[in-house]
């Protein structure tokens, strides 16, 4: 990987109501209601969005040019942003990972939010937790 490419951008939405209209892919930029920088690659998308249920989520695990990411940032309503506790960690393991555990947000342990494949090459280096308001509402 580029040394100009985010070592990863981990974007969680809950989608928390009901809806009956399904999304045509989980984690797509419909569902999210969020637009992919051009540089995005490496896309990868776990959740339950699909699933006629109230409470239900989609993770995404994406590659982006660091300079794209303003733009991407813009997009959401960031509502907190928290310091890692830890200097290194793995961006496949959900839970509270290298997050303080006050933090108003992460991502569930749930196994339906696992399963990412690692593509990276070198070591992920945590900068920033953005805790943020659904971009999607509920639907």
């Amino acid at each position: 990987m580029k040394a100009s490419m985010l070592p990863t951008v981990f974007l969680f939405t809950a989608i928390i109501a009901c809806s009956s209209k399904k999304p045509a892919q989980v984690g797509d930029e419909t569902d999210h209601r969020l637009v992919f920088p051009a540089s995005a690659k490496n896309i990868q998308n776990r959740g339950d969005s699909t699933n006629w249920k109230p409470d239900r989520g989609i993770a995404t695990l994406l590659d982006m040019d660091r300079g794209d990411f303003g733009a991407f940032e813009a997009q959401l309503k960031v509502t907190d942003r928290r310091a890692p506790v830890k200097g290194h960690g793995d961006p496949l393991v959900n839970g509270w990972n290298v997050w303080p555990q006050d933090a108003k947000s992460f991502v569930p342990g749930n196994e339906v939010y696992g399963g990412f494949k690692k593509t990276w090459t070198t070591a992920p280096v945590p900068e920033e937790m953005l805790s943020c308001q659904s971009t999607a509402g509920d639907r």
